[in-house]
């Protein structure tokens, strides 16, 4: 579908973030101290890097959702891991860790969506002390304030407008903690942020498009460092604000396309975006709608790293789920903007 002439006078929606300008002045805790609460942390250049490199140290299973995306195993041994199924609501089914888990295995629990770990997930960690937790943060802007279970893993670039980054916050001061041993090639990964946050009407924006698709592609597993100036923006931006912005903008979006949202009424913490739960063929429909009125929704995830022979629950959200933006960049008349166009396909 064709972009809507009038869609041209207006900015994008949507879509990879834009370099991020601290609101120094606004006070309160910055994300990095939000993530972190004064644990110990490392920051490599992504998530995928940190997983990685403390699954080399540990040399154990590691235990995954089948609901993730496939560049969560970038890095690791093939056959060190293993899948778990996800039920509705996306709670993760332990079952199979509790019986096959070996002494010291690395369980990841993914936060989907932003949504807190459910407390039967939580008590299976607090019950299994003999493995080791990693709470896959990687789609939650606000850090859960519950007691730790174990690591915290955290994709600033999904969040707000970093380039880069994975920081993983360890439970203690004496757990493992790998550090990285490479600089990023930060002209590279800070060329399409800073394209976009050039061009403020998107009137280019299939040039900044291009070089963010081509950025994430070149994104692998390895040991180098996120980039100075995504750990400076980290360190000063306060988290308040961005939590307020996220939350007051899907609460907009609730108030209109409720019957077809696949996550809970009121959301203790912001989530990643607005998701509905659609037919294949209809999803296809309103992205392309959504597509053509520059409203750049996004597919979490068009492929995850589990059989679908054994998982196919969640293989068919791979061609069921769209996640409509709600996040800081935009305000109320942003978000009637998105209701609009998705009611004028569903309805």
């Amino acid at each position: 579908m064709p972009v809507d002439s009038a869609a041209l006078s207006r900015p994008p929606i949507g879509g990879f973030f834009e370099r991020h300008e601290p609101d120094v002045g606004a006070g309160g805790p910055s994300v990095l101290e939000a993530w972190t609460g004064g644990r110990p942390f490392t920051a490599f250049v992504n998530a995928r890097s940190a997983l990685a490199a403390l699954a080399s140290a540990a040399d154990v299973t590691v235990w995954l959702p089948a609901f993730i995306c496939v560049d969560t195993t970038d890095g690791l041994p093939r056959a060190r891991v293993r899948f778990y199924r996800v039920l509705d609501g996306f709670v993760p089914d332990l079952a199979v860790v509790e019986a096959q888990a070996e002494p010291g295995d690395l369980v990841v629990l993914a936060a989907h969506f932003g949504l807190p770990l459910t407390e039967s997930a939580r008590a299976f960690a607090k019950a299994r002390a003999d493995l080791r937790f990693v709470e896959d943060r990687a789609q939650a802007l606000a850090p859960d304030l519950r007691p730790s279970l174990g690591y915290a893993l955290y994709s600033p670039r999904k969040l707000l407008g970093v380039a880069d980054g994975g920081i993983l916050v360890a439970p203690d001061d004496v757990a493992l903690l790998p550090q990285p041993s490479a600089a990023a090639d930060a002209d590279a990964l800070w060329h399409a942020p800073l394209l976009r946050h050039a061009d403020t009407l998107g009137a280019d924006n299939a040039s900044w498009h291009a070089a963010n698709q081509a950025k994430e592609a070149a994104m692998t597993a390895g040991p180098a460092a996120i980039t100075s100036r995504s750990l400076d923006i980290l360190s000063r931006t306060p988290i308040t604000g961005l939590v307020r912005a996220r939350l007051a903008n899907w609460r907009a979006l609730d108030a209109r396309l409720s019957r077809w949202s696949t996550l809970p009424p009121e959301p203790e913490a912001p989530p990643l975006g607005y998701v509905l739960c659609l037919p294949p063929e209809v999803r296809s429909r309103l992205l392309a709608a959504l597509h053509a009125q520059r409203i750049f929704a996004a597919v979490h995830w068009p492929q995850i790293a589990a059989p679908e022979a054994d998982f196919p629950r969640e293989h068919a959200w791979t061609r069921e789920l769209i996640t409509l933006p709600c996040d800081h960049r935009y305000g109320l008349p942003q978000m009637q903007q998105i209701a609009d166009c998705v009611e004028e396909v569903l309805r």
